[in-house]
């Protein structure tokens, strides 16, 4: 893998993240979010692995509850907008 490909990731929790959360989270592209009830999920993928925690502490002052942290194969075709 080139490092400009980077690793896909998904947070699962609980919360709210505001609209210019793409622009807070660096180290993630192509960030985007799919609330589903009363839970929040966060794809998208990480250009470096030791951001990973950095990305986690960016995704809680946010607002963002993090209950768990996957690495995935690929991430979902559908792009969905970030929860208000």
């Amino acid at each position: 893998m080139s490092p400009l490909a980077g690793m896909n990731y998904v947070f699962r929790g609980s919360g709210r993240i505001p609209e210019q959360a793409n622009r807070a989270v660096d180290d993630f592209r192509g960030m985007f979010v799919v609330p589903i009830g009363g839970e929040l999920i966060v794809f998208g993928t990480v250009t470096e692995q030791t951001s990973v925690s950095r990305i986690l502490c960016a995704l809680e002052a946010l607002g963002m509850r993090v209950d768990s942290v996957h690495r995935v194969r690929e991430l979902p075709s559908r792009v969905f907008p970030i929860a208000r």
